[in-house]
């Protein structure tokens, strides 16, 4: 017969190591959420055994009427297996916090009877590098088990790495091994690059290893001036004292390496020899006709980012450009290239890109994963109908239509094209508009050469234009689509979605009309030029608005200082004075005075912009 799993339910373990207790005391929690007082039923238990035997990090469930009995190869087998139950059987899901997922408490949980097994997942090191997530840990840190909160979801997907400045020794009491930060190799970098000598650098690694050797970690491998080094010899030849004093102090250690610039290439070309035992891990991730090295069968990495916070093509605040199919193709392509060993997924403030996590989540355990159905899937378990029911197929598909649409409206800019987050807007605009107001309207800027490339201002501010009109025509529709699909669930959808669509509709519209206001300029349309150019200021400030949110989804999680919206808007504000010295100087009195109840003096750029506005309306 099934088992009732019910708050009556005992649960034990044969052992009691920190992991497993944080998981039992984790599943008590949800079974409280999720199961009423009404429903006890007598005398049964949760068994949870050590089965060496099993893989590691696997489980299986035996179900008979009065016992569940969970078989773990180790403490993560165990944690897997109590999360597994609690999202199968519970209905709590991987992010249910952070999805404000609402439970109607039932009497009993009903869990088949027969063995349900847990196998590993495909990728052997699977994380989140939480280093570059400035709002999510302010938040943690003001908030009662707000990183255990964020280190349990990484655990419901299966994780078992973080990388982590703060709260590492909680991540390892969890279950989760803390990752070395790679610019600190064997933590002794700052020490490391002042030491000149081979001996005093050995005794630098060795004092550094025997310090940390008590602490489980996976630890990273790597040296100053790699890429100083022509033919690879001299930074083998460190790596290699490296891992043999590490694997001398610390037998088994787990070791990576992570190449950027130009050590990829030494390592492509085999200059550059790494230990059979460490990874070597590729950020951007490696295809499969990218990952080099010595070749098939070799272990490899990856170590990409949701979220990427540079000035100029960032998306602090949206979902990954391309969205969940580009992650996806990009994912898969990595696993068929052989980069099976570790995947490291930097989760910026988490907040922005709960969906590409889940799908992240499905494809290191299962690598061909669907990627359209883990998106329904996604939907179906964080969307309900105001009433708590769930959506039908139809507003599922709806749902799913205005995802793919937000991906593919995104402006694409470089060589070859790449889908670029909102920094590029605000940033863009500001460089436009300095170079405009410092007169250095001849050739093109040079900080926008590689995604617009061009032999003019001119022919550079065209070619943004046009990524910009095209990128607003798709974006004007896609709000209302959006808010459309959306009236069938919750304000969740609203919250998450057509906000990331609202504010990157905002800076679309504030580029163009900058772009407009140039060619009014050029034409010695005066007036026209200076009312555009406040208006696109006012596209930009209602940009920064959206990110000063004092309830709801975002509160505490976004700042307009993430992309400058503010500031791009002020630049505009600034640059409208060119267009009226133009058109209103010397005496600028000329434009101000058929307005209603015009004062004699001369009023401010932007006061009389918003006259000027305000006359125009009541005229239509």
């Amino acid at each position: 017969m099934d088992f009732m799993l019910s708050r009556a339910t005992r649960v034990t373990a044969q052992w009691a190591s920190a992991p497993v207790q944080h998981a039992v005391a984790r599943f008590w929690r949800d079974m409280e959420m999720t199961l009423s007082t009404t429903g006890f039923v007598p005398d049964n238990r949760l068994m949870i055994c050590l089965a060496p035997a099993l893989p590691p990090e696997s489980y299986t469930l035996d179900v008979t009427e009065n016992q569940l009995t969970l078989c773990a190869a180790d403490d993560l087998g165990a944690v897997y297996g109590l999360l597994d139950i609690s999202r199968h059987y519970l209905g709590v899901t991987p992010f249910w916090f952070w999805n404000q997922q609402q439970f109607e408490p039932k009497p009993f949980a009903t869990v088949p009877e027969g063995r349900i097994t847990g196998p590993a997942a495909a990728v052997g090191l699977r994380g989140w590098d939480l280093s570059d997530a400035p709002w999510l840990s302010a938040w943690a840190d003001a908030t009662e088990n707000g990183w255990e909160m964020i280190f349990e979801s990484l655990l419901r997907y299966r994780g078992n790495m973080v990388r982590t400045d703060k709260q590492a020794d909680l991540a390892a009491a969890m279950g989760l091994r803390p990752v070395q930060n790679p610019q600190t190799p064997l933590g002794a970098a700052p020490q490391q690059a002042a030491a000149e000598n081979p001996e005093e650098r050995h005794k630098i690694w060795q004092d550094s290893i025997r310090t940390l050797k008590t602490s489980p970690r996976i630890w990273a491998l790597g040296i100053d001036g790699m890429g100083g080094d022509p033919d690879g010899t001299a930074s083998t030849a460190a790596l290699q004292e490296q891992w043999q004093l590490l694997n001398a102090t610390v037998p088994g250690a787990v070791a990576y390496i992570l190449l950027q610039g130009e050590t990829v290439a030494l390592y492509q070309e085999g200059k550059l020899k790494i230990p059979d035992s460490v990874i070597p891990v590729l950020t951007p991730a490696p295809s499969a006709s990218s990952a080099g090295g010595p070749g098939p069968g070799a272990q490899h990495g990856l170590w990409f980012s949701l979220c990427r916070r540079d000035k100029l093509t960032g998306n602090p605040m949206t979902a990954y450009p391309g969205g969940d199919t580009a992650v996806n193709g990009m994912l898969q392509g990595a696993w068929r290239g052989g980069v099976r060993s570790f995947w490291m997924v930097g989760t910026g403030d988490l907040r922005p890109s709960l969906m590409e996590l889940n799908l992240t989540g499905a494809l290191w355990c299962t690598p061909d994963t669907d990627c359209a159905a883990q998106r329904t899937a996604y939907l179906r378990c964080t969307y309900r109908a105001p009433d708590g029911w769930a959506l039908t197929d139809s507003a599922l598909e709806d749902l799913s239509v205005c995802l793919r649409a937000r991906a593919e409206s995104a402006v694409q800019a470089g060589s070859p094209p790449q889908p670029v987050g909102e920094a590029f807007l605000t940033r863009s605009t500001r460089l436009f508009a300095s170079a405009w107001l410092c007169g250095k309207t001849q050739g093109p800027i040079q900080e926008l050469a590689a995604l617009l490339p061009a032999e003019s201002y001119a022919e550079q501010l065209a070619a943004y234009q046009q990524l910009c009109t095209s990128a607003l025509e798709n974006y004007e529709t896609l709000l209302p689509g959006c808010s459309y699909a959306g009236r069938a669930t919750t304000p969740l959808w609203q919250e998450q979605v057509v906000f990331s669509v609202r504010l990157y509709l905002y800076a679309l519209r504030g580029a163009v009309r900058f772009c407009t206001a140039r060619e009014q300029f050029l034409d010695k349309d005066w007036q026209n030029c200076f009312c555009t150019l406040g208006r696109a200021a006012d596209d930009f400030g209602a940009m920064a608005a959206l990110l000063q949110p004092k309830t709801g989804f975002w509160a505490g999680f976004c700042s307009d200082t993430m992309l400058d919206g503010a500031l791009t808007a002020r630049v505009l504000t600034g640059l409208m004075a060119i267009p009226r010295a133009a058109g209103d100087g010397p005496d600028y009195a000329a434009w101000q005075a058929p307005l209603p109840g015009a004062p004699a003096a001369p009023v401010p750029d932007f006061t009389l912009y918003r006259a000027l506005v305000q006359a125009e309306t009541k005229k239509v």
